[in-house]
Order: structure tokens, then C-alpha cells, then sequence
């Protein structure tokens, strides 16, 4: 038995466990896996804004090395997508979006230079390895319910 390849729209290597923390009250500065400490990175990040609009943000999230888990959290990463899309296309402010990985710095940075050269972009993508959700644990004491 064969098993099936995932797709990947990126030609690199599938990199990282992804997960975006939709918490604003949970900073993750411990790893929710293995509860080490994680560390500021900053990576490129490719999103994908509906209906058909490639985007890259440059952000940091916490990282992981034990368990390659990287983590954007959801308010920042909305917020700096508005601050930039209002400058760029305020029409795409508040469209469903996704974000499919990372890009070299590299790659990143010649996008910069030739902004509608996508394969440029695709060529430096890592997808990510696994995207992943963690469920919030009872905060506090108090009785059970």
C-alpha cells in the first residue's frame, strides 16, 4: 500500500508544526508540548487571502526547537495584516485568509524587489510539516462544574 503525498504548494521541504493561537490571554512563552521555554523568531510568513491574494508579512512568533512548534498569535497577526493591507488594498481587510508557511529570507527579500514575481516566492516556500490546535486548559481554581 502506497501512502498518498500530501500536496504542497511551496518547492521547499515542508518545515515547522504551525499553530495559530487564537488566545489573546495566552502568550505561549512555555511550549504547550513539552513546556520548555520558547524563543522570539522572526520568519517571512506566506498567507493566502481570499479570493486570490498571495501575501507575505514578516512577523515574529514563539518557537520551539524541541518540538519545532512556531506560534503566531491571531490578534497580532490580524492586526498587522490590516495595518498593511489598508496601506495596499484596503478591500482585503477582513477576508478569510491562511497561512501556508514560511519563505526564505532570502527569497523574501528579492520579493521585495520584484513584488509580482510569484514564482520567486513559491520556489523559497516551506509549507508547514503539520498544522496543529491546542485546547485551552480550565484556567484558575475554582469547583468543577
Amino acid at each position: 500500500m502506497t501512502k498518498k503525498k500530501k500536496p504542497q504548494l511551496g518547492k521547499l521541504p515542508p518545515k515547522y508544526t504551525f499553530f495559530l493561537n487564537p488566545y489573546v490571554d495566552a502568550r505561549f512563552t512555555r511550549c504547550p508540548i513539552c513546556d520548555k521555554a520558547t524563543k522570539a523568531r522572526k520568519h517571512p510568513f506566506f498567507i493566502h487571502i481570499f479570493p486570490r491574494q498571495p501575501f507575505i508579512l514578516n512577523m515574529t512568533g514563539r518557537y520551539c526547537p524541541k518540538c519545532d512548534l512556531l506560534i503566531l498569535h491571531k490578534d497580532k497577526l490580524e492586526t498587522l495584516m490590516a495595518y498593511s493591507m489598508q496601506q495596499f488594498d484596503p478591500s482585503l481587510i477582513g477576508n478569510d485568509y491562511l497561512v501556508v508557511g514560511t519563505v526564505e529570507r532570502q527569497g523574501y527579500r528579492e520579493s521585495q524587489k520584484q513584488p509580482k514575481e510569484y514564482d520567486l516566492v513559491f520556489d523559497n516556500l516551506h509549507d508547514f510539516k503539520k498544522v496543529v490546535t491546542f485546547e485551552r486548559a480550565r484556567w484558575g481554581s475554582g469547583p468543577d462544574e
